[in-house]
Formats: C-alpha cells, sequence, structure tokens
C-alpha cells in the first residue's frame, strides 16, 4: 500500500503522461504569468502553488503524527497573498513546492503497511486517507493551473 501511494503521489507530481503533472504545470511560467488573475477576487497560479505547498506541509505534520492544528488555523494561512511579484520569489515559491513534496514523501516512508491505515493520534484519518487526500489535492489544483494558463495564451503541454 506504501508503494502504491507514493507511486500515485509521484506520478501526480512529477511524472509526465497522458496527463500534465502537477510540477509540469508550472514551469516555464513568469513572476508576472504566475500572478495573473481572470478577475478580482480569483486565485492566481502562485496562490494555488503556495496553497497546495501548504497543505503538503501540513500533510507531511500529520503524516509525523504531530499534534492536531488548532481551530481555525486554515482560513488565516490559506490562500494569503503573493505580496510582491518577483521572478525570485516565484522561484521559491516553485521551490517550496517541491521541498513540501520530498518531505510529504519522507513522512510517507516512515509507516508501513501494518500501520497506514490507521488513524494517528488526534486525527480522524488515516496516513493512507491523508495521501489520497493529497494526490486528488494536487491533480485537481493542477487543472486549475492549466487552464489559468490557457487563459494566457500559455500552453501547459505541447501535444
Amino acid at each position: 500500500m506504501r508503494q502504491m501511494l507514493l507511486d500515485w503521489m509521484d506520478h501526480v507530481f512529477e511524472h509526465e503522461g497522458w496527463h500534465v503533472s502537477l510540477l509540469e504545470s508550472v514551469q516555464g511560467l513568469s513572476a508576472g504569468q504566475a500572478a495573473w488573475t481572470p478577475a478580482p477576487e480569483r486565485n492566481t497560479i502562485w496562490k494555488i502553488v503556495e496553497h497546495v505547498a501548504l497543505w503538503k506541509e501540513e500533510g507531511e505534520r500529520r503524516l509525523r503524527g504531530e499534534a492536531p492544528r488548532p481551530a481555525g488555523w486554515a482560513s488565516e494561512h490559506d490562500w494569503r497573498s503573493t505580496g510582491e511579484v518577483s521572478d525570485a520569489r516565484w522561484e521559491r515559491a516553485v521551490k517550496r513546492l517541491s521541498d513540501a513534496h520530498e518531505t510529504i514523501r519522507a513522512a510517507l516512508q516512515t509507516h508501513d503497511d501494518a500501520t497506514i491505515n490507521a488513524p494517528l493520534p488526534g486525527y480522524t484519518v488515516s496516513p493512507a486517507d491523508t495521501v489520497r487526500g493529497i494526490i486528488l489535492h494536487d491533480s485537481y489544483h493542477c487543472g486549475q493551473i492549466c487552464y489559468l494558463r490557457a487563459l494566457q495564451g500559455v500552453p501547459a503541454k505541447i501535444w
């Protein structure tokens, strides 16, 4: 089970196939393209990248058995403004995303097939369910990023 989850997590995040991977979806973008929004109050690619990185980091915390966050934590930390738009800051955001993927992979590898399906203390979902959620979350937001690219005339993949 653990290896299957690792394989699927990696597949969605970084392996090209019939689909665009999450990592591929953010490659080749300038900071301006990443910060572009189709309308006021809509998310940018940059905000989506920060959001996905945050939840990968939170998933890693959960897999390591750290205490649950207090109520309301997500509303204070999720979907934050990207601030100054610069290529260096955008590159750091993409690096944060890649680093978050590596840390959740490492946390998953600490579990074995015997413990992966039992909720950890303080949580109602198992490590396996947490990772399945991360995989679906990556896939969902990858689609949004590809659509935002398309609206800017920037293809996510050349067929």
